[in-house]
């Protein structure tokens, strides 16, 4: 009895080992037949080479060493990773489940990129056209987390860092969403950009970015073509922002903007609380000339743009300084940018209409103090001569009572030209403090008294 136990337990460990063995020869030859296929799809211009690739159980899977895929200009590069569910016969090669790296690289003519690890969930591998007709197939990530990124992107000059980011919905068309933490970015500037010899560094403890077609984006880095933003909602939110070159630009405890694009109009919606801007930024080297140090404060801007007519809507621009004073603002502009007013004032905007109220907090008297220092008088001195100026106007004597006592009431602007004028014509308007009839009338300037 003994002995037909041995030869049986014998036997089925000879059968489990030739079943083991028969098994593992099968799923070498799926995995040899599913990375044969894999090049196939992606076309004669691609290579895909590895040092050593082992099936997982029951082939689900599949560990490579040294894995190298270029495809045109573009090649990625990793230490080791692994990839579930490569394909089984009949299976579409280029869709796979998780595909996890480590000591990934990527280059190609845009960027350079590096991350310690790389984990991708419902990934779709780019494949290129065969034919004029074939449109291919563009890359698709569901999910994506990589630790320890660094980049550099070639059409901006910029070079990047985060601890960690996280990816989601990435393809073409496509509504994506970006996190990152602890990001820090370097980018030369253009020389007319002001002080810190080109450089620029920005630092930002949080970053997300959602609902922006960040697929065409990239496409748009990639081969230059202009970047159209998709319809719809996408939000921007960013913690403790620091930008400087050799000395500080700005900080923001918290920037949250919001936009809402449709085929006709696009609204911009930004919130920015503690702000601060030092002189180095642009337009701000007046601080020091009144005795401020920098910009401290918040701001708060609603814009709608019509993209048929275009035109700029401002329904409300708030800019509040605890120590310099409080301006609200709204206002129609003709032919602008594609960028928010905030980003791009230019000088030759027209004004259409302009409506702005001024709360001073002691920025009036320090301005006072500097014009009247440079004129070699007092600032009473001033006063009494703006008081005096002839022609006198009604603008301009209520501008000289607002000046008198700047902190008792606010100053009310209404600006409404019979035809458009230049921004920077309606700034140096503003400058004559309405004392010049002819400038009023061009301006349509309409002054309440404090």
């Amino acid at each position: 009895m003994k002995k037909h136990l041995l030869l049986m337990a014998g036997g089925a460990a000879i059968l489990g080992s030739v079943g083991w063995f028969a098994t593992r020869h099968a799923e070498h030859v799926m995995l040899e037949t599913s990375i044969d296929h894999f090049r196939q799809a992606l076309g004669p211009d691609a290579t895909f080479t590895f040092a050593s690739a082992r099936p997982g159980i029951l082939g689900r899977s599949v560990n490579f060493t040294n894995l190298t895929l270029r495809q045109g200009p573009e090649t990625i590069t990793a230490d080791r990773a692994e990839l579930e569910r490569p394909g089984q016969s009949g299976d579409d090669i280029t869709q796979i489940g998780r595909l996890s790296f480590h000591g990934f690289q990527l280059t190609d003519p845009a960027i350079s990129l590096q991350m310690d690890q790389l984990d991708i969930e419902n990934l779709t591998l780019p494949v290129r056209a065969d034919t004029p007709d074939d449109t291919g197939q563009s890359l698709g990530i569901g999910h994506a987390h990589a630790v320890r990124l660094r980049a550099f992107i070639s059409p901006v000059q910029t070079d990047l860092a985060a601890s960690d980011a996280t990816l989601d919905n990435f393809g073409e068309g496509l509504a994506s969403r970006l996190e990152t933490r602890d990001l820090a970015v370097n980018t030369d500037s253009p020389p007319d950009m002001g002080p810190g010899g080109g450089q620029r560094h920005l630092h930002a403890q949080a970053v997300s970015v959602d609902g922006m077609d960040l697929s065409g984006f990239y496409t748009s880095l990639s081969t230059g073509a202009p970047y159209l933003p998709r319809p719809g909602a996408h939000d921007i939110t960013i913690t403790n922002l620091d930008l400087s070159t050799t000395a500080p630009l700005v900080k923001a405890a918290r920037i949250l903007a919001h936009t809402n694009r449709t085929d006709s109009t696009e609204q911009d919606v930004v919130s920015i609380r503690g702000l601060e801007l030092w002189p180095d930024a642009p337009n701000l080297g007046w601080l020091p000339t009144l005795g401020y140090s920098h910009f401290a404060g918040g701001l708060v801007l609603n814009e709608t743009r019509n993209l048929q007519t275009n035109t700029l809507h401002v329904e409300e621009l708030a800019l509040d300084a605890p120590d310099m004073g409080r301006l609200h603002l709204n206002g129609t502009f003709a032919h602008s940018s594609s960028a928010p007013l905030l980003s791009a004032p230019r000088p030759d905007m027209p004004v259409i209409a302009l409506d702005l109220s001024y709360l001073d907090h002691g920025m009036v008297p320090r301005a006072l103090q500097a014009i009247a220092q440079a004129r070699g008088m007092s600032p009473a001195m001033l006063l009494d001569s703006l008081a005096t100026q002839q022609p006198g106007t009604p603008e301009g004597r209520a501008i000289a009572a607002f000046l008198a006592n700047p902190g008792k009431q606010p100053l009310h602007v209404v600006l409404q030209p019979p035809q458009p004028q230049p921004l920077v014509a309606v700034l140096a308007g503003l400058a004559t403090l309405g004392s010049i009839p002819q400038i009023n009338q061009q301006l349509g300037l309409h002054i309440s008294k404090p």
